[in-house]
């Protein structure tokens, strides 16, 4: 009798179950977010840091806003694809959590790979199908200074695992 061997698909459904739009602009975080937020209608707000590793052990933390649409049953989401936040060090001599302290030294960036996109928009939820033309649409032809905006794909993409919090 032969054993069958079965290999698990990090790539699965379950673990890439949103829809990501990169957003390549040259305005700074806080203007996408406040355009974000007129133009479809929500309310970002910081929601938790992401807790990244760089291969030399630095460790950086990149700012995740989050939106619940209750009505459209979506979870709305905007990341920053580069980050020089590391308040690790400055939290040994600041005990508060401070964006604006402390030296920026280094950057690194989520997904480098895709180092022309500046946002990630993410859309979680069963009904993120149905909107999600509408949103990319609202964005495209309502945001100013938007150089591009398209559906991502990442399957391939060594870092993608960066993206599942």
């Amino acid at each position: 009798m032969k054993i069958k061997n079965h290999s698990l698909d990090i790539i699965d459904d379950e673990y890439f179950d949103f829809t990501i739009f990169s957003i390549t602009s040259t305005e700074s975080a806080y203007q996408i977010i406040s355009k974000l937020n007129y133009c479809l209608n929500i309310d970002f707000q910081i929601s938790q840091l992401l807790d990244f590793t760089h291969e030399e052990g630095e460790q950086f933390y990149f700012p995740l806003y989050s939106f619940l649409h209750e009505e459209l049953n979506i979870d709305f989401y905007i990341v920053a694809n580069q980050t020089s936040f590391q308040p690790k060090e400055s939290m040994k001599l600041n005990e508060t959590l401070d964006l604006f302290f402390g030296d920026v030294q280094r950057t690194t960036q989520l997904i480098p790979e895709l180092e022309q996109t500046d946002y990630f928009l993410i859309l979680k939820g069963d009904n993120r199908h149905k909107h999600s033309y509408d949103i990319f649409e609202t964005i495209k032809n309502k945001f100013i200074n938007v150089t591009e905006i398209y559906l991502e794909d990442l399957k391939g993409l060594k870092s993608r695992m960066n993206l599942i919090f």
